[in-house]
């Protein structure tokens, strides 16, 4: 009787390690499942993040090449500006010019 009662004593603790074992196990499987949520989340998000990376460095680009037509425009207008001058001087000096002969004819 007392080998009867040693092996239903080991069966039942070994019974007991066995429920245990599965509770862990689950308890794991359900961290595991938590962690490849998580994880799942975290690339979602990093692809958003490195999809507005890209359109900022689009609109980065783009603010690049607009303030370069910027400049470009503003070296023509200096450019027309100091054309406009130096024509506005020999308009100037022509008057004068004309001025001058024009007062030799008054009388």
């Amino acid at each position: 009787r007392e080998g009867t009662d040693t092996a239903v004593s080991a069966m039942r603790e070994n019974d007991q390690r066995a429920r245990q074992m599965l509770d862990e196990a689950e308890a794991a499987d359900h961290a595991l499942g938590e962690i490849a949520e998580h994880a799942t989340r975290i690339n979602e998000r990093t692809l958003v993040i490195a999809s507005a990376a890209e359109e900022q460095a689009h609109v980065a680009r783009e603010v690049d090449r607009n303030l370069v037509n910027i400049r470009d425009v503003a070296v023509q207008t200096t450019q027309g500006a100091e054309q406009t001058r130096g024509a506005s001087h020999e308009l100037s000096r022509l008057a004068n010019d004309l001025k001058g002969m024009i007062g030799r004819f008054v009388v």
